[in-house]
């Protein structure tokens, strides 16, 4: 008697049928896809995508640089006293505006007064004796002439008037001196400008060489900058530049160069130099932040795009060229690759190196959508 078929398990058998249900799944899936000649004919006509394209073009683009600095006075100069005694008068106070000769300080002059005088009367005196001595110096000598007198006196006479004009010039340094101790007594303003610090007080003693306060020149202001190499060949002297102060936003200000440096410095590498600008207003004020614009040649013509009609990927750029179809005239989407950089304060825009020319069209909207070779409809061409 013939043996009894072997059993299948029941997981065999239902991994059998589960496999059979894919693979009739899959061909009927298969079977109800749409041709791809479908999928074609469904891009034409009305179903085309709309895009906007803009057309490249060249503009006259002149080189710039824009570097940030701190305003500074056109000068600052310390205040410090030359000479000792109270303050009897003062003539400002701290963050006050004081003209060029204004009084800021009078010290009490009484003791420098009395060493004028003083000076004045040694003068007085010493100019008698100097008279005196060289009228006995020329009676010896006319005594020795006729050799009435002997040399020893006539060497004392020479001697008495050597003294006493020695005498008379020292008299006349102390009066000097006397006399600039006294000017110094009063302290003015040395030019117009604004008190940064003064801090003095009548009845205050102060002493020679004390630091009484600070006097900024606001007639004009001046911001320094660095440059590098390949810029500061296209600048010199009396350059003119272009100022923007945080202060007065979109207000701009002339000014120029007034110095540009021979030698770069060690720790940036860059060359500084130097802008002034006009100030009668004084609204240019130290310690403001500043950028500084400069143009560094004459406009060149650059071809230009809209930085968001380009898309980056994996650091290389693209963009979309709207272009005919030479077979049958339709507008077509080509990806191409360019190359590009950025414009100086044209944040919006890059100029392009290489990958378009002049006249030819790129999308400007839908760009991730598009698929290269795909058929569009051109929504309006913009103007750059």
């Amino acid at each position: 008697m013939a043996d009894a078929a072997p059993r299948r398990s029941p997981l065999r058998a239902s991994l059998i049928a589960a496999a059979i249900a894919l693979v009739a799944g899959g061909a009927l899936l298969f079977g109800l896809a749409p041709e791809p000649e479908r999928v074609t004919a469904a891009g034409d006509g009305a179903a085309l995508r709309s895009v906007a394209t803009q057309r490249v073009s060249r503009l006259a683009i002149r080189s710039q640089v824009e570097v940030s600095g701190v305003l500074e006075a056109r000068r600052s100069v310390q205040i410090f006293a030359e000479t000792r005694g109270p303050v009897i008068a003062v003539g400002a106070e701290e963050l006050d505006r004081v003209d060029a000769g204004g009084l800021l300080v009078e010290i009490d002059p009484l003791l420098a007064e009395v060493a004028v005088e003083r000076a004045e009367a040694a003068i007085a005196r010493n100019t008698s004796e100097v008279a005196l001595a060289r009228s006995n110096l020329e009676r010896r000598r006319s005594l020795a002439d006729r050799g009435a007198a002997s040399t020893s006196e006539f060497d004392d006479a020479v001697n008495a008037e050597k003294v006493a004009a020695a005498a008379l010039r020292e008299s006349r340094a102390e009066l000097k001196r006397a006399r600039d101790d006294l000017s110094k007594k009063t302290i003015v303003a040395r030019f117009s400008g604004v008190l940064r610090s003064f801090s003095v007080e009548v009845g205050e003693y102060v002493g020679a060489g004390q630091r009484l306060g600070e006097l900024l020149d606001l007639s004009t202001a001046r911001v320094q900058i660095g440059l590098s190499d390949r810029e500061i060949v296209a600048v010199r002297a009396g350059h003119p530049a272009t100022v923007r102060v945080e202060a007065y936003a979109g207000e701009p200000f002339d000014g120029e160069i007034l110095r540009v440096g021979a030698a770069a410095d060690v720790v940036s590498k860059k060359f500084p130099v130097e802008i002034e600008l006009p100030n009668p207003d004084a609204r240019l004020l130290p310690g403001m932040v500043a950028t500084v614009i400069l143009d560094l040649g004459e406009a060149e013509l650059r071809t230009v795009i809209p930085r968001d009609a380009t898309l980056d990927e994996f650091g290389l750029r693209f963009v979309w060229v709207v272009e005919r179809d030479g077979s049958d005239g339709h507008w077509v989407a080509r990806r191409r690759r360019v190359a590009v950089r950025p414009l100086p304060f044209r944040p919006g825009e890059f100029e392009v190196l290489s990958g378009l020319a002049e006249g030819e069209e790129i999308a400007i909207t839908g760009m991730r959508q598009l698929r290269d070779g795909e058929r569009v409809r051109r929504g309006g061409v913009e103007a750059s």
